[in-house]
């Protein structure tokens, strides 16, 4: 994939969406490269590599549930494109219902999957 497209990171943004309402981290994990770096804030180390990942995935869905959540395709340049991610979900332990706010950018490989991710993020409770 020498160019991302509207249409593919539409895709796959509707298919994290999915995975993430699911709580299906095999689905998520397939929308990264082998070797992907996923950044949950600016100023954390990366998750490195689809083991990392699933398990960052799976934690979620053992922690939280009632996940909704939208998005908004804000930029496609070259291989890599923003996003705004809402979300709002139920963490189990505590019963609080929590609202997300996240920006997205997320980096594509030649194979059309995510080589790397970062996000930037904020929640209140709702």
């Amino acid at each position: 994939m020498n160019t991302l497209t509207h249409a593919h990171f539409k895709q796959w943004m509707e298919t994290y969406g999915r995975a993430s309402a699911e709580d299906d981290p095999r689905v998520s994990v397939n929308l990264f490269a082998k070797d992907a770096a996923y950044y949950e804030t600016p100023f954390a180390e990366p998750m490195i590599g689809r083991d990392a990942i699933f398990d960052y995935w799976n934690n979620g869905a053992q922690t939280l549930k009632d996940k909704e959540s939208t998005f908004e395709i804000l930029s496609v340049n070259n291989n890599s494109g923003m996003a705004r991610w809402q979300s709002q979900f139920t963490v189990i332990e505590s019963g609080k219902r929590l609202a997300l706010d996240c920006v997205f950018i997320v980096e594509f490989d030649d194979d059309g999957l995510c080589q790397t991710f970062r996000e930037w993020w904020h929640t209140r409770e709702v």
